[in-house]
């Protein structure tokens, strides 16, 4: 989640508070202790201890500001000063935000109660965002630790309702020695003072990043601010130096952008990824910020000047607030766009990329359901409004800069509007200080563009020129002709899983494929252009199971008879090291001319093959991604490379390649906009083939007829081709060669894996043995842990099998095996897919608990999804029946362990679960 979504999330249940406010009785002092729990076993709770004083004798509530899942209370008690202790019961608000229902912690304290009261709880920080089953983000809430702890108020702190009435609120730290806390608030002796000049005391304790350990500081001043960088002690000293440019420098834009201060001081806490290998989330506000910013990455950049410009134009105490609710779009556009400028403006990626990435959001955006197109009614219409907020709004603003510069000669420019817009505490109508730069501009572009009544003409200034069917000039008659067939961004995909209809993919389906394909010309090349390697979507780090099915997968590529494969995204986003443990043994050569480790090549360069008698010669390159298109653990994991640049490599290669080859060929990732520039710039190239095609483009020359992908044609003389479809299928193209072995044409094909292609045999028994082989070790089971990660007594429980439940439920057990339930475990048996853990732990009743299914145990007992799936273990019920003792109702978060978007079409908890319930029997 967002640092904005999580302050947003917060306030949107603070105001609603104030409508608990009662009479004129001063509100209580509270005066918070934190220090580690120190339990056996437990080193990432902290203890707090809240001394309230004042309290109002008819009762009171405490009140959380993160949802239960992030705000894990424990062991809460409530006494009075002389120790008498009082019933703190623990409930749950139910709060809605952006048509998400959220589970709010709430403690309630019933009068009478005495004015002084100690309430203790603990804190169990560190939760991880995603599940076990599916995957975790790589992204954390808080850790604490032997090294460094790290938090945010709303993951720590309970406050009395209603908390925007607290005006005296105090904060010790009790911290094991050496150690100290960094926290954006004053200090009065010993404890902090949350607040600013007297108020907003409760925002700024709950949204606030507070770190704890050893800390280096540095600092710089930002006109009237003073910028503190406090830097955890076990970051390295050159990573240091790192993140403190980059920040610096961020921020000096970010600061001239707007052309005020803010306070007198802006803390910033910079930590560590967790040792677990996740990100720290943290938090922005107007005082300071803090989360995992070390080593510094484009993508962490991008959070920092996002809250950094947040301090302007959304937080208190210093933002300027926009009094026009049409105008609120503005907050969005403003830092979405200058977020990536200032990370631009730092030196860590192109400033072309941020209106290119821009362009191709905006692209994808038109014509998706349920996108807003007004802009001026994102904030009266229901809904979370993603697409609008991060891709509509920040690119409408950079068209309205691009209008502004070209219809004034480069002398009117959105930057200069902000600070007339963000300068003080109130902001004027925006569109009363947008320069005319030619009559009607104003009305115009808000009605056509932010109004959505056009489409913004992407055609004008940020589409490519189209390909073409043919090379110019053309070349001579066709005298010979050569295949080649090419995959590529794959992303180690074996097989589709079955879940979902209608699946395409795999390596099985592939190898009858290219057998057919083969048959046409059988002296055919066969290319890899990048990325075979698994994508980390929500795997920091790969487990047993997973690095298993990598090598499997490569080494389905030697079986198919890969002649090459270039260096892409995935092969590198784990770290050299792993690249080259598994590409060690691999028949199959990876080439990459511009990728260098202290100073060495990290793979050939080239390679030539032969076909139907023409040497063909291939030149492995690599343009690395930017800005929303890299990963965070890509750029961590490659920062010890050098990139060469790509084009400066081709113009420096191709030339001595020439010499060795007929026909000289590019395989690799390069954007469309910089195929272009080889094109007019490496004359001696012939052909480029890319994993990368993202890119608006005119489809015909028209302005209007705009795709968000590059097509396949030529660029001059220069062919180029693109690995669109992924690991659902592969291409072709059959070149035809004039007399000089310049190409003359091209036929592209499209090869899809459907369900109507067969597995090839012998792969297909491969994979068997394999899952048949790895899925019963040790190694592989735990690789995949059990469902309902924060459930003990699921974890823990004994399960009997639904036999047992039909005893007396025969009824429900009649209705039951009308259901997919009963026959789930079937669709493992159909696709051999029950020695894979990943797929038969959603497939049976408790998988990898003690008394759960186990592999290859008899199916009877606990295959399929049975009754204890959904209510739980049943031996205590079954051995004693009564309603205390099994689960009746099933939430939605038990359907959506395994019911989610990678393995279900469309599923929606309220509409399938009338068809699982036992009162339905469909006819």
């Amino acid at each position: 989640m967002s640092p904005g979504n999580r302050l947003a999330i917060a306030f949107a249940l603070l105001v609603p508070s104030l409508a608990l406010l009662a009479g004129c009785q001063r509100p209580p002092a509270v005066a918070f202790t934190v220090a580690p729990a120190r339990a056996e076993g437990q080193p990432d709770r902290l203890a707090v201890t809240m001394r309230i004083q004042g309290a109002p004798s008819k009762g009171l509530e405490l009140r959380g500001f993160a949802t239960t899942g992030v705000l894990k209370i424990e062991d809460i008690s409530a006494a009075g000063a002389d120790g008498a202790p009082i019933a703190a019961a623990t409930t749950i608000e139910n709060a809605s935000f952006n048509n998400r229902t959220l589970d709010i912690p709430r403690i309630v304290l019933r009068g009478p109660l005495p004015p002084t009261l100690v309430v203790r709880y603990t804190v169990r920080t560190g939760t991880r965002e995603g599940d076990s089953h599916m995957g975790f983000t790589g992204r954390c809430h808080g850790y604490f630790g032997k090294e460094f702890g790290f938090t945010v108020g709303r993951d720590l702190f309970l406050l009395p309702d209603p908390p925007e009435a607290l005006r005296d609120l105090s904060v010790t730290f009790d911290l094991p020695q050496g150690w100290e806390a960094r926290a954006p608030w004053a200090k009065a002796g010993d404890a902090f003072r949350p607040g600013v000049d007297g108020t907003l005391a409760a925002e700024h304790l709950v949204s606030a990043a507070v770190g704890f350990g050893r800390f280096h500081e540095r600092s710089f001043d930002l006109g009237g601010t003073r910028c503190r960088l406090v830097f955890e002690a076990t970051i390295p000293a050159d990573q240091e130096e790192r993140v403190a440019r980059g920040l610096e420098a961020a921020a000096r834009y970010v600061h001239d952008l707007f052309g005020r201060d803010l306070g007198p001081e802006y803390l910033v806490v910079v930590v560590p990824k967790a040792p677990t290998g996740d990100e720290i989330a943290g938090e922005g506000w107007g005082t300071g910020q803090g989360e995992t910013l070390a080593p510094l990455t484009a993508d962490r950049l991008h959070t920092f000047a996002m809250s950094l410009i947040e301090a302007y134009v959304r937080h208190a105490p210093y933002r300027t607030e926009i009094a026009r609710p049409e105008e609120y779009w503005l907050v969005d556009g403003v830092k979405q766009l200058y977020s990536w400028r200032a990370v631009a403006a730092a030196g860590l990626i192109p400033e072309e990329e941020v209106t290119r990435s821009l362009a191709v959001g905006y692209l994808l955006s038109i014509g998706v359901l349920g996108v807003e197109p007004d802009l001026e009614k994102l904030y009266s219409t229901a809904g979370a409004h993603r697409i609008e907020t991060e891709a509509r709004a920040p690119f409408v603003l950079a068209h309205l800069d691009h209008e502004l510069r070209g219809g004034s000669g480069g002398k009117e420019t959105l930057d200069a509007l902000l600070p007339t817009v963000f300068g003080r505490s109130r902001a004027p109508s925006f569109w009363s200080i947008v320069p005319q730069v030619r009559p009607d501009f104003r009305a115009e572009f808000r009605t056509r563009y932010v109004q959505g009544r056009e489409i913004i003409p992407l055609g004008r200034a940020y589409t490519l020129a189209p390909t073409q069917p043919q090379p110019d000039p053309p070349a001579g008659p066709v005298t010979r002709r050569l295949t080649l067939l090419f995959t590529g961004d794959t992303q180690g995909y074996l097989e589709n899983c079955g879940c979902k209809v209608n699946q395409s993919g795999g390596v099985a389906r592939r190898s009858t494929a290219l057998a057919a394909l083969r048959k046409g010309d059988p002296q055919a090349l066969l290319l890899d252009v990048g990325s075979a390697f698994v994508r980390p979507e929500k795997q920091l780090e790969l487990d047993f199971l997973t690095r298993q099915e990598q090598a499997l997968y490569l080494g389905t590529l030697d079986m198919m008879r890969y002649q090459a494969a270039a260096v892409g995204t995935t092969e590198l986003t784990f770290g050299l090291d792993y690249f080259r443990e598994q590409t060690r043994g691999l028949s199959v050569p990876f080439l990459a001319a511009n990728i260098r480790n202290d100073g060495k090549p990290v793979a050939p360069a080239t390679l030539v093959l032969r076909s139907n008698g023409v040497r063909v010669g291939l030149i492995g390159v690599f343009e690395p991604p930017y800005g929303k298109t890299a990963t965070a653990l890509f750029e961590e994991n490659t920062q010890s490379l050098a990139f060469d640049d790509p084009i400066d490599t081709l113009k420096r290669v191709v030339p001595s390649l020439r010499t060795k080859a007929d026909l000289v060929v590019a395989i690799g990732r390069l954007t469309p906009y910089t195929i272009r520039t080889v094109a007019a710039s490496v004359p001696g190239l012939d052909a480029v083939i890319s994993s990368e095609y993202r890119a608006p483009a005119k489809i015909d020359g028209k302005e209007e007829h705009i795709h968000p992908e590059d097509q396949p044609g030529f660029v001059g003389r220069m062919l180029v081709a693109y690995s669109s479809l992924t690991n659902y299928g592969l291409s072709s193209v059959r070149l035809g060669l004039d007399a000089q072995g310049r190409i003359a044409s091209a036929e592209f094909g499209d090869h899809w894996l459907y369900e109507d292609t067969p597995d090839d045999p012998r792969v297909r028994e491969t994979l068997n043995r394999f899952y048949d082989r790895v899925g019963r070790l040790a190694a592989s089971l735990e690789a995949v842990p059990p469902l309902f990660a924060d459930d003990p007594e699921r974890r823990s429980g004994d399960y009997v099998g639904a036999a047992k439940c039909a005893e007396c439920h025969a009824a429900e057990m009649a209705q039951w095996r009308r259901t997919k339930h009963a026959s789930a475990y079937k669709t493992l048996l159909d696709r051999h897919r029950h020695f894979q853990p990943k797929c038969v732990v959603c497939h049976v009743v408790g998988f990898g608990t003690p008394h759960g299914y186990r592999l290859g145990m008899p199916e009877a007992l606990l295959a399929n999804v049975q009754c204890e799936v959904c209510h739980g273990p049943g031996a205590a019920h079954a051995a004693a029946p009564a309603k205390e003792n099994i689960r009746r109702e099933v939430p939605a978060k038990v359907c959506l362990e395994c019911h989610t978007p990678d393995h279900s079409d469309h599923f929606v908890y309220e509409e399938r679960l009338p068809k699982v319930r036992h009162d339905y029997f469909e006819q």
